[in-house]
């Protein structure tokens, strides 16, 4: 059954510098003290994956560049490295700990650092498969498509959640969109639908 009229969804907006920098440190103390990561469906595995060899580059150049430092200058290129070191492992750490989560009130999209998109799970009719692009991070308005709003870390996207009744989103500085589809990134296609299947409001179950 189909729904009429607009309903409101939530967009967490990008946090300060300051903000996105405590984020990576609480969740890579996290990592490391082993607690338990958050239940939900993984996401951003290509740019877990691209941090994690770029970080391994900086290691070994470090060590490299640190070789032909004079010793005077090695403590203070040694904390440098570390700083930048710690920060790349922070993010990954901060989209590890930050699952999406699907639920029977809610669909949430999270990036980890960049902002959130919440939806009523009553307005998610499905997830479909998809291959674009969307330039910026975290929610973001689609160029192309005035109904739509993109929400990742990354600009690859490989899924659209599709909405009806629209949901309102405000995305702040480029105003309301009310949405029809948001497009996001997750790793296991497969059981996001079936996450969707098992949280479907109503006797019903709204195909993906």
């Amino acid at each position: 059954m189909t729904v009429t009229g607009t309903t409101t969804g939530v967009v967490t907006p990008r946090p300060t510098r300051a903000g996105i920098v405590r984020t990576w440190a609480r969740s890579l103390t996290a990592v490391l003290r082993r607690r338990p990561v958050p239940a939900g469906l993984r996401h951003s595995a290509g740019v877990k994956q691209l941090v994690l060899v770029l970080t391994a580059t900086e290691i070994v150049v470090a060590a490299l560049l640190s070789s032909m430092l004079p010793a005077v200058a090695r403590p203070l290129h040694t904390a440098f490295e570390m700083a930048v070191v710690l920060a790349w492992l922070g993010l990954v750490a901060a989209l590890a700990r930050h699952p999406h989560q699907v639920d029977e009130d809610v669909v949430v999209l999270r990036t980890g650092f960049l902002g959130d998109v919440t939806l009523p799970r009553a307005a998610v009719r499905g997830a479909t498969p998809v291959v674009r692009t969307v330039p910026g991070r975290g929610p973001r308005p689609v160029p192309d498509e005035p109904v739509a709003v993109a929400c990742s870390v990354g600009g690859s996207l490989n899924v659209a959640i599709r909405l009806d009744p629209p949901v309102r989103l405000d995305l702040g500085l480029t105003g309301p969109v009310d949405a029809a589809t948001v497009y996001g990134c997750v790793d296991d296609l497969p059981a996001l639908a079936a996450a969707l299947r098992r949280t479907a409001p109503g006797p019903s179950r709204h195909g993906d």
